[in-house]
């Protein structure tokens, strides 16, 4: 008989901004952009869902994202905090499954051919 394989694939979207909501509670359901500075030709690393329904789209200029969405919070990229939260959750998955394989800070795929 062939083995079947389940595999779950993890995309934690818009994981820059939803820490820093999650870590800053007064961020949290207001429009944020993550990027690498304010000023308005940096580029937008992230977006929360606040500012993409607005249209803010990561890479676009601070100057574009900031007239489709003029009460985006800019807020400055944190790399080790992100880094931080990530190793968190993949810790976690990695107690769901013996089995994952980490494709990016915010991005793996977990077996879950084990629980068949």
């Amino acid at each position: 008989m062939d083995r079947v394989s389940y595999i779950a694939h993890v995309d934690m979207d818009a994981f820059f901004a939803s820490v820093e909501q999650a870590t800053n509670p007064s961020l949290k359901g207001k429009p944020i952009i993550v990027t690498g500075s304010a000023l308005r030709h940096s580029v937008v690393t992230a977006a929360s869902y606040e500012a993409k329904r607005q249209g803010v789209k990561s890479g676009m200029t601070v100057l574009e994202a900031s007239k489709l969405c003029p009460e985006a919070i800019p807020v400055e990229v944190d790399g080790k905090k992100y880094e931080y939260y990530s190793e968190t959750v993949m810790k976690m998955l990695q107690e769901v499954s013996p089995s994952v394989a980490i494709s990016s800070i915010d991005e793996a795929f977990v077996d879950l051919s084990y629980f068949r």
